[in-house]
């Protein structure tokens, strides 16, 4: 299949907006030689209202968001038991973006926001510790990946938008790139995180390498494409409509397509040991 023209992706849930119809999938990921493929989809969430940033812990969990009565919590599908529970319940304040720390065995991060615009870093060292803000006097923030332990990239909400690089213990901060697309990604064994920006050819892939200290352009997602993520061995992918695609050998594979089930994807993480992929699907208009 060829990659989809453009599209509509889903959006960010908002106070003042109603938050798009998403559920997270789950699907196997199986290697064969150097091709990928991705088969036996389900929907864990399968629920009215918004489910969305899905993302893997080391021991194969996956965290994700989901709304109630406006605000956003983190939840944690166990993979064992294949059943959902709750991390967060604030109901003052949104969670988003859940990502696990580097070095840790628990300890995850996260946007958390009274409203759309004041998001800052918050850490939860480890499982059923106290949060904890990271950086208090740095914001807004919409999302982050981790280069290490020790340093952090900030995708800071404003226009135009920049993607920073924050080290944690002195909190210097340097800006990498400004008009920055959402959701950067952390690169599989390496210091180094990926992002997108908008270019008359497309969405294009950049990488900062933190000991290169270089910013590297890879290539342009699929048209349609907004989102992507790595397996663990280095292997690029991105939704676009109803497929997903792989960047092997120059050029665009198909890993799956969904477009039977009336899916439009969006969001997407790989596990640690490249065997499951969580998808972001809503109902294809």
């Amino acid at each position: 299949m060829d990659p989809p023209a453009a599209s509509e992706s889903e959006s960010e849930p908002s106070t003042t907006t109603t938050a798009p119809e998403t559920d997270v999938w789950l699907l196997a990921l199986v290697r064969e030689g150097d091709t990928l493929r991705a088969e036996s989809p389900r929907n864990i969430t399968q629920r009215p209202g918004y489910d969305n940033q899905p993302s893997f812990t080391p021991d194969g969990d996956l965290m994700f968001v989901q709304m109630e009565g406006g605000r956003t919590d983190i939840w944690r599908w166990n993979s064992a038991a294949e059943r959902s529970t709750r991390v967060t319940a604030t109901p003052n304040q949104g969670e988003y973006s859940p990502t696990p720390i580097p070095g840790t065995e628990s300890g995850i991060s996260y946007i958390r926001s009274p409203d759309d615009s004041s998001g800052r870093l918050w850490r939860t060292p480890q499982e059923g510790a106290t949060a904890e803000i990271i950086f208090a006097d740095i914001g807004p923030v919409g999302y982050h990946a981790w280069f290490d332990a020790d340093y952090v990239a900030l995708w800071r909400l404003q226009d135009p938008s920049l993607l920073q690089l924050v080290e944690l213990q002195t909190q210097a901060t340097r800006t990498i790139a400004t008009a920055v697309g959402r959701s950067p990604q952390s690169v599989p064994n390496r210091r180094a995180v990926s992002f997108t920006r908008t270019t008359d050819s497309g969405t294009l892939i950049e990488i900062h390498d933190l000991d290169l200290n270089r910013t590297d352009a890879l290539t342009v997602l699929p048209e349609g494409g907004e989102f992507h993520a790595w397996t663990p061995d280095g292997v690029l992918l991105s939704s676009a409509g109803s497929g997903v695609f792989a960047w092997q050998h120059g050029s665009w594979q198909p890993v799956v397509d969904l477009a039977d089930l009336g899916l439009t994807l969006s969001r997407l993480a790989i596990s640690p040991d490249g065997t499951r992929m969580a998808l972001v699907a809503e109902p294809a208009e």
